[in-house]
């Protein structure tokens, strides 16, 4: 019997269904028309227009896909599945805003449109590289608008549409609500976003790795037209400032992830190689290796089959990093994974399609590279490609051991992932950003080209004894103790004074101090990373006269009786009040000081606990931030007596040394991609 269903709203549900179908289909004919026109030249005017228009009608069909979208989230249409899952009608605005790529379909969505939107910026500038490149263009964006379908052929699922009704999904809705005509009266509410991500990082996180996600298709889209071309010089230059304003975004989306994990999971840190962070991690790397080796091409041939190779092989692995993300295989191991919904076979398609795609051009192209090698010792392109050649080493060793998972399913072999994740990664890392930190150093106090040892010899004398004098404090103070951690802290401060003094250099120019302040930045991110989580310590130990269970769990934590005045680390504690607003609970916890007996209020801190009614329970942290240290502090429990909370408290050193660094980090790319850019697009 078929059901007369009272109250849905269906209309924008299949017209967003259509606008995705008229994205494909327009997809792939600006494929056809441009593939045309580049093998066609005579008839290019009217092929090239064609193929422009469609383009553009595939641009605004997911713009209109977009806005339908967010049409059902705003409107709580809970019928589909998608807005049901990921919003719910207490949500503000800006997280409502997050709704739209907070699951795999919007998610899918935004990458397509923001690579949509690159490629139209990327039509208006390239001239006669239009057609090569968005052909490339076209086809990835048919690829990645296939995700999105919804449709079955043979029983076999082709993308996963965000027009689904709930009743959709079900095999049966007999013996549910779903089997009643009036079932819209029976759903209240929507299931709501997940309560990790109700943070302010996480309305911006997301869209700027997307974004540089669509801007790494960029340098490969040239790499291969190039090819088409038979032009394998000039497309270093054309790609070189995309290359960058892809490194920044991509960059600035990790940095804005790690602040999100700081200031909302509750392990103390902003990074915890967690498979899916190391996945983003990856391309980033391998993308800043194809950038120096781009620089290198440009004076010594033998670096250009590295450019090639990276440039295409940083957006095979942002593929590889959604199949890791989005294909389940990672739900056992990561909590920032999806579940499998059937796009396992897609995704694993697209993937192979653009890998082969590279590595057939590359093969049959590769006696044309010449690999001859100049006087390379002493010069900075020598050191640079060194460096680049340690940023591939580490990433292989990242993603190869992200990818046990995979082995295991494609294999059936049993490898166990290791137990230890962050200190796995940080013993394995630490030699390579050590080796990272010197190449900088050295690369920084030599010219491109020949450079003789008598002038290299009198650069690196004052940066290694200032090194060496910086150094020697931390020792003697005792914030770093390890061999190894005092060996990398010389490093970075080494290729921190040779930074600094190529600003000072007869020959330094003003066009190298975007590099400088990059890995300036570099160099003070490294240095906050390592007196920060050398010296980050668990503040919290319960001095409380109740036993909390176990010997770590008292060493780690303490206990608050409401009223009570703890000792805890040069500081008294109380927990005085606590607040619920919605699903969330504030705990206030109040931090003295006493001084001549009489205790002085310094600061309050507000721990929540979110009590969502289907997805448990999520802690909260809350940060205090000092110029030279930061206190942070979760409530690991609760009691049924509101009268009690225990909390954890976290000291972290100089973390502040790390965010500069980062930011200094992106500041010195973008300038350097301001540069570029009004070089090769403005002044043309």
């Amino acid at each position: 019997m078929v059901v007369q269903y009272i109250g849905e709203h269906l209309f924008p549900g299949e017209l967003g269904k259509v606008f995705i179908w008229m994205g494909f289909i327009a997809a792939m004919m600006a494929a056809i028309f441009y593939l045309w026109s580049f093998y066609r030249p005579k008839a290019q005017n009217f092929v090239v227009r064609s193929a422009r228009f469609f383009y553009l009608i595939h641009l605004l069909s997911l713009i209109l896909v977009s806005v339908v979208l967010y049409y059902l989230i705003w409107n709580h249409r809970f019928e589909y599945a998608y807005v049901w899952e990921y919003s719910s009608m207490d949500l503000p605005l800006r997280y409502i805003i997050s709704c739209f790529w907070a699951g795999q379909e919007g998610s899918l969505l935004f990458w397509a449109m923001s690579q949509a939107i690159v490629g139209m910026v990327l039509l208006k500038v390239s001239r006669n590289w239009e057609s090569p490149l968005m052909v490339v263009f076209s086809i990835s964006q048919a690829f990645i608008t296939a995700l999105l379908l919804g449709i079955r052929i043979f029983g076999f699922p082709i993308g996963a549409s965000p027009f689904m009704l709930i009743r959709e999904t079900l095999d049966t809705v007999e013996g549910t609500i779903f089997a009643m005509p009036d079932y819209l009266t029976k759903i209240s509410d929507g299931n709501g976003l997940n309560p990790m991500l109700e943070n302010f990082w996480m309305t911006i996180h997301p869209p700027v790795l997307f974004i540089g996600y669509a801007l790494t298709l960029v340098p490969f889209a040239y790499a291969i037209a190039s090819f088409l071309k038979k032009d394998m010089y000039t497309w270093v230059s054309r790609a070189f400032p995309w290359a960058l304003l892809g490194l920044l975004m991509l960059g600035s989306g990790i940095l804005l992830g790690g602040a999100w994990a700081y200031v909302s999971l509750t392990f103390g840190g902003f990074w915890s190689w967690d498979p899916v962070e190391n996945a983003s991690l990856v391309p980033w790397l391998t993308l800043l290796a194809a950038i120096h080796f781009m620089l290198i091409s440009r004076r010594q041939n033998f670096a250009l089959f590295a450019a090639y190779l990276f440039a295409t092989l940083s957006y095979v692995l942002v593929l590889y990093a959604s199949f890791l993300t989005r294909s389940g295989v990672l739900a056992e191991t990561s909590a920032h994974s999806f579940g499998s919904n059937g796009l396992t076979v897609q995704l694993l398609l697209y993937l192979v399609i653009f890998f082969g795609w590279m590595t057939v051009m590359i093969g049959i192209h590769i006696r044309k590279f010449l690999f001859l090698k100049t006087d390379v010792l002493l010069s900075r392109e020598f050191w640079m490609f060194i460096g680049g050649i340690i940023l591939v080493l580490a990433a292989f060793q990242i993603i190869f051991t992200t990818s046990i998972p995979v082995f295991n399913t494609l294999f059936h072999t049993n490898i166990a992932p290791p137990s230890d994740r962050i200190g796995f990664y940080n013993r394995w890392q630490m030699p390579y950003a050590m080796l990272i930190a010197g190449f900088i150093a050295i690369s920084q106090l030599l010219n491109y080209g020949l450079n003789t040892s008598r002038k290299f010899l009198r650069k690196l004398f004052p940066p290694l004894v200032a090194s060496l004098l910086t150094t020697i404090p931390f020792i003697i103070n005792g914030i770093v103790t390890q061999v190894n951690f005092i060996l990398f802290l010389y490093f970075i401060f080494f290729a921190l004074f040779s930074s600094i003094g190529n600003f000072f250099y007869k020959n330094s120019q003003h066009s190298n101090w975007p590099a400088i302040f990059t890995h300036l930045g570099f160099a003070f991110f490294l240095l906050g990373v390592l007196i920060t989580f050398s010296n980050s310590s668990t503040i919290s130990a319960n001095t409380s006269r109740f036993d909390l269970g176990d010997l770590k769990t008292n060493r780690e934590n303490l206990m608050l009786i409401r009223g009570d005045t703890l000792y805890m680390d040069g500081f008294y504690v109380v927990y005085d009040r606590n607040q619920k607003q919605g699903n969330t609970t504030f705990y206030r916890v109040e931090f003295l000081t006493k001084k001549m007996g009489k205790y002085t209020q310094e600061f309050f801190l507000f721990p929540s606990l979110n009590v969502h009614p289907r997805m448990g329970a999520v802690h909260n942290p809350d940060t205090r931030h000092f110029i030279l240290r930061d206190y942070y502090i979760y409530v690991s429990a609760v009691g049924n007596n509101p009268d009690y909370i225990v909390i954890r408290a976290i000291m972290n050193p100089y973390i502040n040394v790390l965010w500069a660094g980062g930011i200094l980090m992106m500041v010195g790319m973008g300038w350097a991609f301001f540069r570029r850019a009004h070089r090769r697009w403005v002044m043309r």
